[in-house]
């Protein structure tokens, strides 16, 4: 009995010691199993490493390719750029030197045109009389005033023309080229539209000088020069003051500037044909006789809008300028001072474009289309 217990009790422990050895043996196959996996693991995660490093240099190397390959097209456009407004830096400065030689030469018969277009009013320091003729202004200035007078105020109108001239000068150039077909040529609707908006842009910008220019061109004015006369308008009357008549200037500014730009144009297009050689001298007669044109069809709006910058209650609008100089003064009173200043634009339009095209030509700035 005791043997066969023992033997049972032998046979017991063996068995667990087959299961334990069994169990050992599942473990380590597990944990063999396991290092396995995890060195498969750590391969993998090295070749996806390098795989994603190889890919990364590629797609670094394929961008600086394509950087080296676009620089060249980059570095020109950017110097087309420059050269772009290169070009039209070289265009203000010449339409800013055209307008001072034109404005300047023409400074006596412009202010002349002033007083005749302002002697009737209040405000103007004279009686409605005191000028009849040109001739008869030119001798009670010249006595009165001396020599220099007939300058006064155009150092005010040089700075106001400077960049007035330039703005609408290279303007004009830039907005033929926008409105030019695919084969650069230009209709008259084309240079009519675009002369109204280079007058338009050039005096939207220089208004408030000319306002001041005006005043100073007055006698017993009253004022101590440029400064002294933005400083006391926009204290005693506001900085609305300063763009008063602005309504009308444009008003007249459109019409006038797309005539004088378009008949100059086509002017020369008829005289010199499609591609023919320009002369100078014929360009003076021309731009003499564009101008007077346009400045005769445009003038009533230019005197309502010199009444209007008057110093002090002058009209209640630009209605009300029309309506009262035509029953105070009739058709006439429109047109004072006309005959000086077709004088003055004769001289002054022939001037400011031939100047214009040959400082253009001197700073190397694009011929505009023709």
């Amino acid at each position: 009995m005791w043997i066969e217990s023992r033997r049972a009790h032998t046979t017991t422990r063996g068995a667990r010691s087959t299961a334990r050895a069994l169990e050992d043996a599942r473990t380590s196959r597990r944990e063999r199993s396991t290092a396995m996996d995890g060195d498969a693991a750590a391969r993998a995660r090295r070749w996806a490493a390098t795989k994603s490093a190889a890919t990364g240099a590629t797609r670094r190397e394929d961008a600086r390719r394509a950087t080296a390959r676009e620089a060249p097209f980059a570095a020109s456009a950017i110097a087309e750029r420059a050269w772009a407004v290169l070009d039209g830096s070289r265009s203000v400065a010449a339409g800013g030197g055209a307008g001072i030689i034109a404005r300047t030469a023409s400074a006596p018969l412009d202010r002349i045109k002033l007083l005749f277009q302002v002697q009737a009013m209040a405000s103007s320091g004279t009686s409605a009389t005191a000028y009849t003729s040109v001739g008869q202004a030119f001798r009670k200035i010249y006595a009165e005033e001396g020599i220099l007078s007939f300058w006064k105020g155009n150092g005010v109108n040089v700075i106001r023309v400077a960049p007035y001239a330039a703005a609408q000068l290279a303007s004009n150039d830039y907005y033929k080229s926008l409105l030019a077909d695919e084969q650069g040529k230009l209709g008259v609707p084309q240079r009519l539209l675009a002369g109204a908006l280079a007058g338009m842009t050039g005096t939207a910008i220089t208004h408030p000088l000319d306002t001041v220019r005006l005043r100073l061109a007055l006698p017993n004015h009253g004022y101590n020069g440029m400064m002294h006369c933005f400083g006391t308008v926009y204290r005693t009357e506001g900085v609305g003051a300063l763009y008063k008549g602005l309504g009308p200037t444009l008003a007249g500014i459109a019409p006038y500037a797309a005539i004088n730009f378009a008949s100059y144009d086509m002017a020369k297009k008829m005289y010199y044909g499609e591609n023919g050689k320009e002369d100078r001298v014929s360009n003076l007669v021309v731009g003499g006789a564009s101008g007077t044109f346009s400045a005769t069809v445009c003038y009533p709006l230019d005197t309502i809008r010199r009444r209007m910058q008057m110093k002090g209650k002058t009209y209640n609008g630009m209605y009300d300028a029309i309506t009262t100089i035509a029953r105070t003064e009739g058709v006439k009173g429109f047109f004072r001072g006309w005959a000086a200043n077709t004088l003055k634009v004769v001289p002054q339009n022939s001037i400011r474009f031939v100047s214009f095209e040959i400082l253009k030509d001197l700073f190397g700035a694009p011929a505009a289309k023709r």
